[in-house]
């Protein structure tokens, strides 16, 4: 029996004629599972000049052909005390206030995505920070100018991530579905 049988097998799914009749995503997830590949989480935040100029729908569309799953999403608007927690990294800097100040003049949205390598898939695709090294195709390249102003904030990494995550969804980023307030 193929190790695709076996990993399908334990997980329940029945044999009955060939194996061209599982659906390609099945074959996929379970080529994942045999590579012991696990899936990471990361946050993805569109910032508040993303949402007021309705950039959102680009966005979640280049994620999602990028065959990034977005599992969990909220809409919310940060206050100065949920931003300062958010960004205490950038505390003592000199642009703290100002993006203080940005990050609460309005509305977020916050997607967790998910993916074998999310957080490194999600940055690249968002771009860099620094308005002279982004890469055209890029998010921010595509739709900012900015350095604060950059349409969008993405996980620096896992230990970012899980912190970030947390922050946003509480105990609900550990499972799927919207976040509803």
């Amino acid at each position: 029996m193929s190790e695709k049988r076996c990993a399908a097998t334990r997980k329940g799914y029945n044999w009955k004629g060939s194996e061209a009749i599982l659906p390609s995503i099945l074959h996929e997830q379970l080529f994942l599972e045999a590579m012991e590949v696990t899936t990471e989480r990361t946050l993805l935040m569109v910032k508040p000049d993303g949402v007021r100029r309705s950039l959102l729908g680009l966005i979640i569309a280049r994620i999602e052909q990028k065959g990034l799953v977005i599992s969990n999403m909220r809409m919310f608007r940060m206050d100065d005390a949920f931003a300062r927690t958010f960004y205490a990294e950038h505390d003592g800097r000199d642009y703290f206030p100002a993006l203080l100040s940005f990050m609460t003049s309005g509305p977020v949205v916050a997607l967790q995505v998910e993916s074998p390598n999310a957080i490194v898939l999600v940055r690249t695709a968002i771009g860099a920070t620094r308005p002279e090294d982004r890469l055209p195709g890029t998010i921010r390249a595509d739709f900012s100018t900015q350095l604060t102003e950059n349409v969008v904030h993405a996980s620096a990494s896992p230990t970012d991530a899980e912190r970030e995550l947390a922050l946003v969804f509480g105990d609900s980023h550990t499972t799927l579905g919207a976040v509803h307030e």
